[in-house]
């Protein structure tokens, strides 16, 4: 059987690359050390060390805080630790922080061991149960610490944390930004994904609420729609900030909106901006609901709400209303582009973070609305 060649990447293609891989590493700078258990505890006793606000809800329960401690005693090798130093000295935790509590609780005497299968001896005891000598060697057990330098920035450092997680139990990025990026703008997305109308719109399962989704919603709909050039591209319109890293790009745009909105009212006591986005989110909640008999959702009975298809409807109706107002009386059932094979596949998750298919499903929305 002939095989077929494949074709060499364009010389500029791999160029591209390199420089991207370049620009990162950069932005990245680290030492890596030893500590104690004993040493890490007084740390995080003294606040020395500590737990940032978006891991602080993550917590492992008795059964996985007890089988790291097995783990432990069984001498197998403990993941590296991730702390970063803040501008202050202090050294926040960016992974590891269920380790570290745990390792802190267990020496403390707050939970005794449970559920072992290797060491099964060992269930129902606590830290000072133990022979002092065993209670010796744990404390001087030691673990690999990587400290990130305190040049990396939020957006580096946060990413890191979604990338490198280690602990089972994660924090997503919805929970991380609004743990990192305290602010204004992020309290309007908070407001805002709790409307009755939006809920209305977004039915999604208790988990997913939980989870922040709602609030991820809001932020890529802003993020995406204040990005948007709409005289870039020769006029059809572009996001010129999006390069295909979404993590990046959501953080980046929250934290800039945050310091916009607290800059405007640090001046004047209000935000024409702040004001200007919630009123805009309101009526493109009112031209869905008008427009769409299912909301974001593909049914009557639907309880999902991919971010694909909320993407393209919320972002694509924003920018068609602010192309044409009048739109928002002229339009009255959307249906037909919501059920059509193009808007099926503009909106399938394959690939979705790539630019040219979020500007596809979002254009054709905006496209469709505006010609009619």
């Amino acid at each position: 059987m002939k095989k077929t060649r494949r074709k060499l990447p364009d010389p500029t293609h791999i160029d591209e690359a390199e420089k991207q891989i370049l620009e990162y590493s950069r932005t990245v700078k680290f030492t890596v050390t030893e500590y104690s258990f004993e040493f890490i505890v007084q740390k995080l006793n003294s606040d020395r060390y500590y737990v940032p606000d978006y891991q602080r809800a993550l917590v492992w329960n008795q059964a996985k805080q007890s089988k790291f401690i097995e783990s432990v005693f069984m001498g197998l090798p403990i993941p590296f630790v991730f702390f970063w130093q803040d501008k202050d000295g202090r050294m926040e935790i960016v992974d590891g922080s269920q380790r570290l509590r745990t390792i802190r609780d267990f020496m403390a005497d707050k939970f005794a061991l449970k559920d072992l299968e290797t060491i099964p001896a060992a269930n129902g005891l606590r830290y000072t149960d133990f022979s002092g000598a065993r209670q010796l060697k744990f404390a001087e057990t030691a673990i690999r610490v990587i400290i990130l330098d305190n040049t990396t920035d939020e957006v580096t450092r946060t990413e890191m944390f979604a990338r490198i997680n280690t602990g089972g139990t994660t924090a997503n990025d919805a929970e991380i930004r609004r743990g990192s990026l305290p602010g204004l703008f992020m309290d309007l997305i908070v407001d805002l994904s709790k409307k009755p109308e939006f809920i209305d719109l977004t039915p999604i399962s208790p988990q997913l609420v939980d989870k922040r989704e709602r609030e991820e919603l809001i932020a890529r709909f802003f993020a995406y729609l204040e990005s948007f050039k709409p005289d870039s591209a020769g006029g059809d319109g572009d996001i010129p900030t999006y390069r295909e890293e979404p993590r990046r790009f959501y953080f980046t745009f929250v934290k800039e909106m945050n310091e916009r909105i607290a800059a405007e009212i640090a001046a004047t006591g209000t935000s024409p901006l702040a004001a200007a986005m919630k009123d805009e989110f309101e009526r493109v909640l009112a031209f869905v609901n008008k427009v769409s008999p299912n909301g974001f959702t593909k049914s009557e009975t639907g309880n999902q709400v991919p971010r694909v298809r909320f993407e393209a409807i919320a972002v694509g109706s924003a920018l068609a209303l602010r192309a044409d107002p009048t739109i928002f009386d002229r339009v009255a059932d959307i249906s037909p582009l919501l059920e059509s094979q193009d808007f099926a596949t503009a909106t399938t998750s394959h690939a979705a973070n790539v630019k040219s298919r979020l500007l596809g499903r979002i254009k054709l929305v905006r496209d469709w609305l505006l010609l009619k």
